[in-house]
């Protein structure tokens, strides 16, 4: 007979537990909750935000486009590095 407690995690301290598996264990976890994503609705969600972005820069000048994108990029690099990647 198998006792169990119940423990609370934080989604970091999950993470952190994960981390600390054997490569076996991870692969089996990562293939039961692959089994469990919905693959349509993400494609769909995708699909939908491919869209906007073309509809929103359909008469947008394709160099304008670009020093938008390298903006937002080095913006997320530097809010998730803290420094002046690009």
């Amino acid at each position: 007979m198998m006792n169990t407690v119940p423990v609370e995690l934080s989604v970091d301290q999950l993470k952190q537990a994960l981390r600390k598996l054997p490569a076996k264990e991870k692969v089996a976890i990562w293939r039961m909750l692959d089994s469990e994503i919905d693959r349509a609705a993400i494609t769909k969600k995708f699909d939908n935000a491919v869209k906007s972005i073309r509809e929103q820069y359909r008469a947008a000048d394709e160099e304008e486009v670009i020093a938008e994108i390298n903006r937002a990029v080095h913006e997320t690099r530097k809010a998730k590095y803290g420094t002046n990647r690009s």
